[in-house]
C-alpha cells in the first residue's frame, strides 16, 4: 500500500514538474527559409519573434506597392482590419514580455509604420 501510495506521488511530482517547465520556456516556432543558392535554413523563433516578423513583413510589401493580403483593396482597410482583430481579445495571442495588452501590439504596428514613414492609419 505504501509503495503504491509513493509511486503515485512520485508520478504526480513528474508531470508536475513536466508541465512547470513548458510555462518557463516560451513556444517556439520552427521556421523554414530558403536562400538564393537554394540552402535551407532552419531557425526556432518565439511567437512574439514570429509575430514582428510579420509586421515587418506587410510593411515591407506596402512599402513595395503589392496589394495588400486576405482580399483587401487598400492598405488602409488592411491595417484598419488587423487593428480591429488584434483588439477583439484583452490579451495577447502568445506570452510576452513587452506586450501584456492587445492595444500593445496595435501600438507597436503603428510605432512600426511611424519609424518607415508610413501613416497609422488612426491618428
Amino acid at each position: 500500500m505504501q509503495t503504491i501510495h509513493s509511486r503515485r506521488i512520485i508520478v504526480v511530482l513528474l508531470v508536475a514538474t513536466l508541465l512547470m517547465g513548458c510555462e518557463i520556456h516560451r513556444r517556439t516556432i520552427r521556421e523554414y527559409h530558403t536562400d538564393r543558392a537554394g540552402q535551407i535554413n532552419v531557425s526556432n523563433v518565439t511567437e512574439e519573434q514570429y509575430w514582428k516578423e510579420r509586421v515587418d513583413e506587410r510593411i515591407a510589401a506596402e512599402i513595395a506597392k503589392e496589394k495588400p493580403e486576405a482580399g483587401y483593396d487598400t492598405w488602409q482597410n488592411y491595417w484598419r482590419w488587423w487593428y480591429s482583430v488584434l483588439r477583439r481579445k484583452k490579451k495577447t495571442p502568445f506570452k510576452s514580455d513587452e506586450f501584456k495588452r492587445s492595444e500593445d501590439l496595435v501600438n507597436y504596428i503603428k510605432e512600426q509604420r511611424r519609424a518607415k514613414g508610413l501613416p497609422t492609419y488612426e491618428d
